[in-house]
């Protein structure tokens, strides 16, 4: 469910206005999700940092509202906040499109009624996803190089009745679940697919480490996980820089606890939103 008013250029409209021609779809180059959490954005720099190598990539000139570290930008996501009365957490849904004579962009909001990142009460079953591997490329790390694969993966999921499919490469080594990085509980150790394997990697990693540091937990990236790292791990989660921490049930037959987990979580939202 979106919020009562968008905004477009620093325009207000309202949600249901039809705003969306299919001339206004087309002009949509970049798409990007960010989190707010008690009118704070927490990945605020890595998110802009993402959106900056993307445009590098694409040979795209840095448009003004993205100066001065996106300090426009930022102040047209907090109007948009309060005109829609989001005091608690909301996901933005950021869209540029190719515009003349510079880009435009449009926020879209949609509410959440949680005021810091929580875990899911229900644990996430998931399974392999054997039906296509994912390539290896430049851009494997990022969406922008997955997101053909998430998109089969995620309609796959419902059909099968899982909440997630992770993905592999073409050495069948495990890397992701859509638009999330796969961890793995086993003792103090905490491992995560390397980006060198074509897996995503989220910018909620470096937080995801800190984290783990206060308990003395060591993250470990490897460049091959497989089923049998995963059957063998005491607890298992899901992360991103959107929804957090998500701790996962079961695989297979193997069922997974989740209290250093909560751990985890525990320190993520410390090191975010404490002032």
């Amino acid at each position: 469910m979106t919020s009562a008013f968008l905004l477009m250029n620093g325009q207000f409209y309202p949600a249901n206005e039809k705003l969306f021609s299919i001339n206004l779809l087309d002009r949509v180059f970049m798409s990007e999700r960010l989190r707010t959490v008690r009118n704070q954005i927490p990945f605020w720099n890595q998110q802009l940092d993402l959106v900056e190598l993307k445009l590098k990539i694409t040979n795209t000139p840095l448009p003004s509202f993205l100066e001065n570290r996106g300090k426009e930008l930022k102040r047209q996501i907090e109007r948009l906040l309060a005109k829609n009365k989001l005091f608690r957490s909301a996901i933005i849904h950021l869209h540029l499109l190719k515009d003349t004579p510079e880009i435009a962009y449009l926020l879209v909001a949609e509410p959440l009624d949680m005021t810091s990142y929580e875990l899911n009460t229900n644990g996430l079953r998931v399974s392999v996803f054997d039906k296509l591997t994912k390539s290896f490329s430049p851009l494997s790390a990022l969406d922008t190089g997955s997101l053909p694969y998430w998109k089969l993966a995620t309609t796959y999921a419902s059909v099968q009745q899982q909440d997630e499919l992770l993905l592999v490469n073409e050495q069948q080594s495990i890397l992701e679940a859509p638009y999330k990085s796969i961890y793995l509980i086993k003792d103090k150790q905490i491992i995560t697919p390397a980006p060198e394997s074509g897996a995503y990697m989220d910018i909620s990693r470096d937080t995801i480490d800190k984290a783990c540091q206060r308990f003395n937990f060591t993250l470990k990236l490897i460049t091959k996980l497989t089923e049998k790292e995963l059957l063998q791990a005491d607890e298992f989660f899901l992360a991103n820089a959107v929804q957090g921490i998500e701790w996962v049930k079961a695989f297979k037959q193997k069922r997974y606890f989740n209290k250093k987990t909560k751990l985890i979580l525990q320190e993520f939202n410390r090191l975010l939103l404490t002032a």
